[in-house]
């Protein structure tokens, strides 16, 4: 392309020299070369012209001829032009993959902007939400899914997923997830959940239906083994075993009063009522309850609040006596187990810390599941069922709070329940040193 510049700029160069020579020869040397820059410009302004037709495309143009500057120019076109299209042709095809993939995908996926308005979507949006491309791209996607536990999920997202039911009525239930990308853009992907919802409704049913006809058979057989327990006659090789078996059907009796609790959680779909709760007149009963106990850690019970809860009284207490009896259990008799409620800016919080065996970190997120238990051996020694901090989660839930642990291995846990300030309700006119008297033989810090 250097070369070609120098040659047009040495013809020029040759075409004024060459009427400036004629303009001395025949006189008047400044009209000469006036008429050859007007002559000059004339030809520059028609191969301007005819480039600009050649990059409009216009179809049949030969008129550069095959050697010079503008040959050249119009050959550089060309080439951009080229590889312009073979860019398009393979973005075209990569956009026809993509669309075909996700086609194919049974999960919907949504692509919001951040005014949460649609951008685009795959056909399986069309099945599980009723979409129209040519109706609905650009609406906000709240004008479709009108769930409200939906809406306040668009507003908040904070990595975690919701379970609605469908707005279609050939659906039962979809699970939603908002993952952001871009510049404040959100992708949604939307799942049919209803058949694994189906699944879980009836392994709630079999197994509230199987405790239930457990209860019966069970409690004829610790009967019977609380009477030969009791009897002043059986032979002294049968008192061991009658007792373990009496401890064994105590504990499944246990065991299955904690599934049927939880399996009633589980498939409450409202809210919990919103009845009066005295929290420090429960934990103080609690904590005496535990006191009782031969061996057992230190315990202390703060009351630093006059906050009440609304809620279902039978719920939270066994919120507060799982959470407090679990740190019970797994702290030594030389340890302490602190217990505390209060208030912050977020609402109320009722913490335990204890001093106990602890949980390895790896393990936390897990240790909400039914009959998980850190350690197998030490929990059924001291009597768990496994179900304990099941149940505290989901009763957290109804009462629209969550459950926090921390933990370090060996070192001891802290596990907080947090309340919303929906549930909270303060009582008038009482200082906080009057709620803060212990119960006897609780020691308050």
């Amino acid at each position: 392309m250097r070369n070609h510049w120098a040659s047009h700029l040495l013809a020029l160069a040759g075409w004024l020299l060459g009427a400036l020579l004629l303009g001395l020869i025949a006189g008047g040397p400044a009209w000469w070369l006036a008429g050859a820059l007007a002559a000059y410009v004339a030809y520059m302004l028609r191969n301007v012209y005819l480039l600009d037709r050649v990059i409009s495309g216009a179809p049949g143009l030969r008129t550069f001829g095959t050697r010079g500057l503008w040959p050249e120019l119009v050959a550089g076109i060309d080439k951009i032009r080229a590889k312009s299209r073979n860019r398009k042709l393979r973005y075209h095809r990569l956009l026809r993959e993509v669309s075909e993939s996700t086609g194919a995908l049974s999960d919907a996926g949504i692509i919001l902007n951040p005014e949460k308005e649609i951008l685009w979507f795959n056909t399986a949006a069309t099945r599980l939400l009723g979409l129209d491309p040519a109706r609905d791209i650009g609406n906000r996607i709240d004008n479709f899914i009108r769930h409200p536990d939906f809406v306040q999920y668009l507003e908040d997202p904070a990595g975690r997923s919701i379970t609605i039911p469908s707005p279609t009525a050939e659906l039962g239930f979809l699970l939603v997830q908002l993952i952001p990308y871009g510049r404040e853009h959100q992708l949604a992907i939307v799942r049919d959940v209803t058949h694994e919802r189906h699944l879980e409704r009836t392994r709630r049913d079999f197994v509230a239906n199987a405790s239930h006809e457990l209860r019966s058979p069970l409690t004829v057989i610790s009967g019977y083994l609380d009477a030969l327990a009791e009897a002043d006659d059986p032979p002294e090789s049968w008192r061991e075993p009658i007792r373990e078996m009496l401890r064994q059907a105590n504990r499944m009796t246990q065991i299955l009063r904690d599934l049927i609790e939880l399996t009633r959680l589980e498939s409450e779909t409202s809210k919990a009522k919103y009845d009066f709760v005295d929290v420090a007149d429960m934990l103080r009963g609690i904590v005496r309850e535990l006191e009782a106990r031969a061996e057992r850690p230190k315990l202390t019970l703060r009351i630093e609040s006059d906050a009440a809860l609304l809620g279902s009284e039978s719920e939270l207490h066994s919120i507060f006596y799982n959470v407090i009896h679990n740190a019970v259990r797994f702290t030594p008799p030389t340890g302490s187990v602190d217990v505390s409620w209060g208030t912050d800016d977020a609402g109320g919080v009722f913490t335990v810390r204890d001093t106990g065996i602890g949980i390895p970190a790896e393990l936390i997120p897990r240790i909400t599941e039914r009959f998980y238990r850190v350690d197998p051996g030490r929990s059924r020694a001291t009597g768990g069922t496994g179900l304990g901090l099941a149940i505290v989660k989901h009763a957290l839930q109804r009462h629209n709070g969550t459950l926090t642990i921390q933990s370090h291995e060996g070192q001891g846990s802290t596990f907080a329940c947090h309340f919303s300030p929906a549930r909270l309700v303060y009582r008038g006119g009482a200082s906080k040193a009057a709620y803060n008297r212990p119960a006897p033989n609780v020691k308050s810090g």
